[in-house]
């Protein structure tokens, strides 16, 4: 699969919103764990802490009842202490529950037999005083139950600093689990910014690199060698379609330079005949005195010369309009027969200048074609004019069209001179002239080929010439059909 910047930064973008979202979802996650584990653990923590808080209270009350005894030495402290069983009962039992941890739980224990052992002297005091032996009752509340009342109390401020202890362990575990929490969302947040910011670093790298190439390409460009181009060799897709843009401009402007190139030389070498005929006539002429016959003659070459400059210079912008800037010519669809009878008219008048024979075929039924009809019959009439041109008097040329499918075929053939083999591949070129010691091509230009090829061309055709020297020449342009 070829590279594509664009490909490349999707993927890099679906990555990034990929692990964007995995990190979003990871820190949900683990946040909701986190509040679920710090509320559980901060309810039993709290519970327990309220448990133990509620147990030494209601200890610190029956201690408080059994100390009123000894001072008033009243019995009713004895009957509220009675009373307040149930309670403590009720408070150690939820103690009990809230507890979660094995020293929560051992102390629990403890707490329960010292308890079991307080309820069993205060029960035997009870029934000493009921039986009326109060001093014998007296004696184990003040040493056993208040011996038991101090053990119980120990174990419950004992219980209170395990649940500090648990608290504050929690809170540690709480904030260490945080700082994990934390770290575990730093480091893909980092990761995914290392990885994106390298991504695009290369991405940026490559973009760079493949500019430069070429930048430095296009640097070694100039006027004196047109012929570099961008290698599109492991570029991406659109540096690829950069470097094919840049190419393609550079053959349009290899192809201009090339045109003004051949275009200035051509006209610097052929202008320099007729100024230089121009300038030695006149040259000669103003040596001496010389009779007015010999002025008019001078002026009068003077003058051709001067109309052979012009139309070398308008036939050469002819081409240059029609290889360069061919969309300013208007084209119109039309039925080419007659058009053609048109044609065999006028070239029955050139034709009888020179005494030579004219025979013209073409179908009666109409054929479409699209074009310019002024171009066309410029065409034409180069051909016909070069036939005439090189056909010698008592000599025939043929005129001939024919439909060949899509195709419209038109031929002028000529019994004239011919055109060698090794004159063939060059007759279109411009400025082309045959030998010089033949005096029909001695007022040629040598451009009348050339604009008949552009022409066709124009119109999407082609011109096609059989030759052999002596046996006369054949040129048939092939023209597209209209079809509507």
């Amino acid at each position: 699969m070829q590279k594509s910047f664009r490909r490349q930064v999707i993927y890099g973008f679906l990555i990034m919103v990929f692990l964007c979202a995995f990190i979003v979802v990871f820190s949900l996650i683990t946040t909701h764990n986190m509040k679920k584990i710090f509320f559980n653990t901060m309810r039993d923590n709290v519970s327990s802490l309220k448990a133990a808080e509620e147990l030494e209270l209601a200890l610190l009350n029956q201690k408080g009842f059994l100390e009123n005894y000894f001072y008033s030495g009243d019995p009713g402290w004895i009957n509220k202490l009675e009373e307040k069983k149930t309670a403590f009962e009720d408070w150690l039992n939820k103690a009990t529950e809230a507890a979660r941890t094995p020293p929560e739980k051992e102390i629990i224990k403890d707490i329960n037999l010292l308890y079991k052992s307080f309820e069993g002297k205060r029960h035997r005091a009870r029934q000493l005083y009921s039986s009326g032996k109060i001093s014998e009752a007296k004696n184990i509340l003040v040493t056993d139950m208040w011996a038991a009342f101090e053990a119980l109390n120990k174990k419950c401020e004992e219980y209170l600093r395990i649940n500090e202890i648990l608290i504050e362990k929690t809170e540690n575990s709480l904030q260490n689990n945080f700082e994990v929490m934390m770290i575990l969302i730093t480091v893909p947040a980092l990761v995914i910014t290392v990885l994106v910011g390298s991504m695009f670093f290369l991405l940026t790298r490559r973009i760079l690199t493949d500019v430069e190439h070429i930048a430095l390409t296009a640097r070694k460009i100039n006027l004196k060698s047109m012929g570099g181009r961008v290698s599109t060799v492991d570029l991406a897709v659109e540096m690829e379609y950069l470097a094919r843009s840049i190419n393609i401009m550079l053959e349009r402007l290899e192809t201009s330079f090339e045109y003004i190139k051949e275009f200035s030389s051509s006209i610097g070498h052929e202008l320099k005949t007729p100024l230089a005929i121009i300038k030695g006539e006149s040259e000669v002429a103003l040596r001496k005195e010389r009779p007015p016959e010999d002025y008019r003659n001078a002026l009068r070459i003077n003058i051709e010369e001067s109309n052979r400059m012009i139309r070398i210079v308008e036939d050469l912008v002819f081409l240059a309009k029609l290889d360069y800037n061919p969309d300013n010519i208007k084209k119109e669809t039309f039925n080419f027969i007659p058009f053609f009878a048109d044609l065999e008219k006028r070239a029955k008048t050139l034709v009888s200048q020179k005494q030579i024979n004219l025979t013209v075929s073409f179908p009666e039924a109409a054929i479409l074609i699209e074009g310019n009809k002024l171009h066309l019959s410029r065409l034409f009439f180069n051909l016909i004019q070069n036939a005439i041109k090189f056909t010698p008097p008592g000599g025939r040329i043929d005129l001939n069209v024919n439909r060949e499918g899509d195709v419209l075929k038109i031929s002028i053939s000529d019994t004239g001179l011919g055109i060698s083999e090794e004159d063939l591949p060059r007759i279109f070129k411009r400025f082309y002239h045959k030998e010089k010691s033949q005096p029909e091509s001695s007022d040629s230009i040598g451009l009348g080929l050339s604009i008949a090829r552009s022409i066709a061309t124009y119109h999407h055709g082609e011109i096609e010439v059989k030759s052999k020297p002596g046996e006369g020449a054949t040129f048939t342009v092939n023209l597209p059909v209209y079809h509507s």
